[in-house]
């Protein structure tokens, strides 16, 4: 009996060893195996004086992850839905079965028919009361009733227009009040959007002082110090790691076109040959060739992050701006 149940705690044990290791070994697939990407861009030559069609532009864009058992991307103009699969197979967007589009779009022929039929019916409808009411006014008059009934219908006739009378009077004196109502309402909307706004701008006013002292205190530059490191490190990691472009721009002006030029030549020892730039100073032109390939490890980031954030001084300037942005 003890051997029966020890061998199954045994085996109960194992089944949870192994399930722990595959745990383990699919968060550390995780956190260590990278996330690669990759991206194309290309813009034919056009010139804006002849009009810009986005369709031209062509644009791709690619992920995978451990050996493609999880890929995905964006095709631009083919295919404008982003998608991701799963050892090859599409899981997103899913495919809707045949017979439910049919059934669909049954439906949707079937709601436009009794639409159709509905607006019918009132045009039928409406015609035969215009029909009666023509009938109805070329039928002859009747004979007047008797003296009785004709006094009655006078007296009922005068209560009515006395009645009516009131009506109006009572009608004319709410649309009066309305007016004035309406006036007062239009002038106190000035007094009340200049009081709003005023306030709006002290709170924004009072947030960018308080956020301009937390930048300029202690606290912030020894956080900014402690973090500064691991920052460039994320950024670095994330950013591609081969990346080619050639770009020929025009902007109409050769002056703008010349300042343009002077600008990437700051940044030109950071590309050197990898990006390309040639200027048109003739016409307004663009065509852009681009393509970047990178990958990014979740491990870094969270690693980076959770270091940054149980730093004491970054975790003070943290509770600073939750509280100016909750003010």
């Amino acid at each position: 009996m003890l051997a029966g149940v020890l061998g199954v705690l045994k085996i109960i044990g194992i089944v949870l060893l192994v399930i722990l290791a595959v745990l383990l070994l699919l968060l550390a697939l995780i956190l260590f195996v990278p996330v690669r990407y990759k991206a194309n861009l290309y813009i034919p030559e056009t010139e804006f004086d002849k009009g810009f069609d986005t369709e031209k532009i062509q644009f791709s864009a690619r992920y995978s992850w451990l050996f493609h058992i999880i890929s995905g991307g964006i095709d631009f103009p083919d295919n404008k839905e982003f998608y991701a699969k799963v050892f090859g197979i599409k899981v997103f967007p899913r495919k809707q079965n045949p017979e439910k589009e049919n059934a669909d779009k049954k439906s949707e022929e079937s709601a436009e028919e009794e639409n159709t039929e509905n607006t019918e019916k009132e045009e039928s409808g409406v015609i035969e009361m215009s029909d009666m009411q023509e009938l109805e006014n070329n039928q002859p008059a009747e004979e007047a009733p008797q003296d009785d009934t004709s006094s009655q219908e006078n007296d009922t006739s005068d209560s009515m227009e006395v009645e009516e009378e009131e009506e109006e009077g009572k009608a004319l004196i709410e649309i009066i009040q309305d007016i004035i109502e309406k006036i007062e309402n239009i002038l106190k909307t000035p007094q009340d959007v200049f009081e709003k706004t005023q306030y709006t701008i002290s709170r924004v006013c009072g947030k960018i002082k308080m956020i301009k002292t937390t930048l300029e205190s202690e606290i912030f530059k020894r956080a900014y110090a402690q973090v500064k490191g691991r920052l460039i490190k994320v950024i670095k990691m994330i950013l591609p790691d081969k990346y080619k472009a050639e770009i020929l721009y025009g902007l109409g002006d050769p002056a703008t076109t010349a300042e343009v030029m002077a600008a990437f030549g700051i940044i030109y020892p950071l590309t050197m040959d990898n990006v390309i730039v040639e200027p048109d100073f003739e016409r307004q032109v663009v065509m852009v060739r681009a393509r970047v390939k990178g990958h990014v490890t979740v491990f870094t980031i969270l690693y980076s992050v959770l270091i940054c954030y149980l730093k004491k001084d970054v975790m003070k300037v943290i509770r600073r701006f939750k509280k100016i942005l909750s003010t």
